[in-house]
């Protein structure tokens, strides 16, 4: 049994990964698709969502946004990309994030996260 192996043991939750891509209409317009309108790349994959840092205050014109951000950690060999858009599963709760730039271990990877949206 690999490090990776013993690692995804601990991965309870799971989640499916939309990639933002463009498509053609027959129109012979191209749109872009993204969000959860984005195509479907890995559905119920094993992973772990990191408890939120609870955000950090970011002033903006005219009111302050305070991000809520998450570490998603999944196998080494899966391919998670910036700007995904991640619904993860996470004790029968649904929460919804978009990908920052993932690092890669051997073991796993760790892949930053920024909450969308959150559903109970």
């Amino acid at each position: 049994m690999t490090e990776a192996d013993i690692l995804a043991t601990t991965y309870d939750d799971t989640c499916t990964v939309y990639r933002p891509f463009k498509k053609d209409l027959e129109s012979g317009e191209t749109v872009f698709q993204d969000g959860l309108q984005g195509q479907a790349v890995y559905i119920d994959l094993a992973c772990a969502l990191a408890r939120p840092t609870g955000g950090s205050p970011k002033r903006e014109k005219p009111v302050i946004n305070a991000g809520v951000d998450y570490v998603l950690f999944v196998r080494p060999e899966v391919d998670i990309q910036q700007s995904d858009t991640i619904v993860v599963i996470q004790q029968g709760r649904e929460i919804i994030v978009t990908a920052g730039r993932p690092a890669y271990y051997p073991s796993h990877n760790e892949v930053p996260a920024t909450l969308v949206k959150e559903r109970a």
